[in-house]
Order: structure tokens, then C-alpha cells, then sequence
């Protein structure tokens, strides 16, 4: 019996501090969340409207010679 006690003492225990840290948290990550959606934004906004990149021509493959069948 003591030792679910134990068990039930120590997950009190570890949620209570759980429930005290959490608020800290999420305040503090809110900041870098702001930040993060803003770049999206831009992101978004240049993906859109902005100027499409090119890409290189491809460089010419020289041919292919095959092989000669002998019978």
C-alpha cells in the first residue's frame, strides 16, 4: 500500500510542476511564434508575386554510341 502512495506522491509531484512551468512556456514561445509566422507571411507573399527564379540551360549530352551487334 505504501508504495502506490509513493507512486500517486510522485505524480502529484511532477504535475504540479508541470502546471507551474507550462504558462512560462507558452508565454515565452510566443515571441519566437510571432517571428515565425511573420516570415511565413513573407515568404507566402514572395512565392506569389515575386520574381520566379530561372534555371540554367541544361549542358548538351554528346551521343550515345551503341554497340555493334556481331552475329
Amino acid at each position: 500500500m505504501a508504495t502506490g502512495s509513493l507512486i500517486w506522491a510522485i505524480f502529484a509531484a511532477v504535475m504540479g510542476l508541470v502546471w507551474l512551468v507550462v504558462p512560462f512556456v507558452i508565454f515565452g514561445i510566443k515571441d519566437l511564434l510571432r517571428e515565425l509566422l511573420a516570415e511565413q507571411k513573407k515568404t507566402n507573399e514572395l512565392l506569389a508575386h515575386g520574381p520566379r527564379a530561372t534555371l540554367p540551360d541544361a549542358p548538351a549530352l554528346p551521343p550515345v554510341t551503341m554497340a555493334r551487334r556481331y552475329p
